[in-house]
């Protein structure tokens, strides 16, 4: 039907009632959010709620032993920096040799190691912890694994063997060189999309992080999450902290870059929106990880990113 028709047939009010004080809808969904954050007084203002039993998880944000031990490189600074180039862009800043990095010697990537070396003991140390003395049999799939890190620091753990799936192929190239560059056997990588897996699959873990916030369908790919995996999952997710069950809308996705999702828009949970998820998924216990560090993620601290061991 036309527009013009519309007005034609019914009487239309094209008033704008808004709960901000200066309503701005011509921004993209994530502007228009924090315009409503900023207006409830700013982030620093809502309340962090606590709403499962948790699991304190002391944190020593450091590289794996990987890194570390790796064996002589086989390539020159300037191959390494050639490959860098070939499989970028990157989003985690990784220590290839003296001098050589993935990413450039900046605050992003100072921000990003931050984030991924407090989730690496606040993720891995919980796994291993709760594997214990079955952690040299165990298995473990990484969806959305991205360039492999938490894959190979498991590997590093101790457990036995790591698939893990990522819907970009450049994603799972850099995997691979860095398993190969730093001599991590155990870790398979593969582009595959989680539904496409064969239903009768079955990992002792599954890792479904940094996942959650990037898909329009996250019942489904928790209760996917739910059918792959035997014994546990944890779900690190960003959480929205609003008092309410449910998922924000974001557009505008820019799916070119290496960590978005395969839509331009995707559905961010609430925390309240996201235990609920994982419990009519079908998981019968969840806890929530809490990392005790020195140097605390800002972005955990104040409950905007959220870790659950969610148990079969």
């Amino acid at each position: 039907m036309d527009v013009a028709r519309i007005r034609e047939i019914f009487a239309v009010d094209d008033a704008i009632v808004s709960s901000l004080s200066r309503p701005d809808l011509t921004g993209t969904s994530q502007e228009r959010y924090q315009s409503w954050v900023q207006h409830l007084g700013g982030p620093q203002q809502l309340d962090v709620e606590y709403l499962l039993p948790r699991i304190h998880q002391a944190v020593e944000p450091s590289w794996p032993s990987f890194v570390d031990n790796r064996p002589a490189p086989t390539r020159s600074p300037e191959q390494l920096r050639a490959e860098i180039e070939r499989l970028g862009p990157w989003s985690i800043p990784f220590p290839l040799a003296d001098g050589v990095t993935t990413m450039g010697d900046d605050m992003v990537a100072a921000v990003t190691e931050h984030r991924m070396l407090f989730r690496r003991d606040l993720i891995g140390k919980t796994v291993a912890g709760a594997l214990a003395d079955t952690a040299a049999t165990a298995t473990v799939l990484d969806v959305g694994c991205n360039s492999g890190f938490f894959s190979m620091d498991l590997i590093d753990r101790g457990i036995s063997h790591v698939s893990g799936v990522d819907l970009r192929p450049k994603n799972i190239a850099q995997a691979n060189f860095l398993a190969e560059h730093y001599g991590v056997a155990g870790a398979d990588f593969r582009v595959a999309d989680v539904d496409d897996l064969d239903d009768d699959a079955q990992f002792d873990v599954v890792l479904n992080l940094g996942l959650l916030y990037h898909v329009v369908n996250p019942l489904q790919v928790i209760r996917r999450t739910y059918e792959l995996c035997r014994r546990f999952a944890i779900i690190d997710t960003v959480c929205h902290r609003e008092a309410v069950s449910g998922y924000f809308i974001f557009g505008n996705k820019d799916v070119d870059l290496p960590e978005e999702g395969r839509e331009t828009y995707e559905l961010h949970p609430t925390y309240r929106g996201a235990i609920d998820t994982i419990r009519y998924a079908g998981f019968r216990e969840v806890y929530e990880v809490v990392g005790d560090a020195e140097k605390p993620h800002d972005l955990y601290r104040i409950g905007g990113r959220r870790c659950f061991l969610a148990i079969k």
